[in-house]
């Protein structure tokens, strides 16, 4: 019920993955391969003229969903070796083809502040009992609400907005490939965001914050920070299909639009 109250939202007009057609679902969440071997395979696949999404689908299934470091042997034929994948090129999909921009953006000014995160998959959560962190932090070094502006990773349209207990002011945006990408503990949003409005990736959505744990408008309870969480449609599945951001965040680093904050 707190899963559900923390990350509500409507997936009906989305195309569902079959979970039956997954192995290893787990492993597949744990999203299980560095931010460089993700960078060394689309460099691969673009050097040679290969579909990247199918390559790393394949990639990673005849891998055992976990890369420490991308092997020299490119003459194996992955995705021609590796059978019934679709689904899971679907779900790759959805994580990786929409996302454009790192969730903070590069500040122009000098005196540009700091943040830091790390991989906290499934860490253990206390409040209204113990569950699991679905999700990866991205903390303000110097703790301070409404500093750092939030843009969306994608193109896409705001599924949900507004308060959770867990979340507190929180952003839930349905990216094109059916990915959804969610945004919480905000101090604020920008203005003219919400419910059914579209949005390009680069878009101001909010201002980081530490809203949440508590009735609307709670505020102060942890520190200031960002909880980036990715949720996939899964046909008949119990629970939502989150997959840890944490890599793919390492991967879109570099990549941030510019703005002046």
């Amino acid at each position: 019920m707190l899963l559900e109250r923390l990350y509500n939202k409507d997936n009906k007009k989305i195309e569902h993955i079959k979970i039956e057609s997954l192995d290893k679902a787990d492993k597949i969440a744990e999203f299980n391969i560095t931010d460089e071997s993700i960078k060394e395979i689309k460099t691969y696949c673009e050097d040679n003229s290969i579909d990247f999404i199918k390559f790393f689908s394949s990639y990673m299934k005849y891998n055992n969903y976990e890369v420490d470091s991308v092997t020299y042997d490119y003459d194996e034929k992955y995705y021609d070796k590796v059978n019934d994948i679709k689904a899971i090129e679907k779900l790759y999909s959805m994580v990786l083809s929409d996302i454009k921009y790192f969730p903070i953006p590069e500040n122009k000014r000098e005196d540009s502040r700091s943040y830091w995160y790390c991989n906290s998959w499934k860490a253990d959560r206390s409040y209204g009992g113990e569950r699991k962190h679905y999700g990866t932090d991205i903390v303000d070094s110097k703790d301070e609400r409404g500093y750092f502006p939030i843009v969306s990773m994608t193109d896409g349209d705001i599924e949900k907005i507004g308060w959770l207990e867990l979340g507190g002011w929180r952003v839930g945006i349905r990216a094109p490939h059916g990915g959804y990408f969610y945004y919480a503990h905000l101090d604020k949003y920008e203005k003219g965001i919400n419910e059914g409005s579209k949005v390009k990736a680069g878009d101001i959505i909010g201002y980081m914050g530490n809203s949440g744990y508590g009735e609307e408008g709670t505020c102060g309870k942890f520190e200031v920070h960002l909880h980036l969480g990715i949720s996939l449609p899964i046909k008949d599945s119990s629970e939502e299909f989150w997959i840890n951001p944490y890599w793919v965040l390492r991967y879109m680093e570099d990549n941030k639009i510019e703005k002046t904050f």
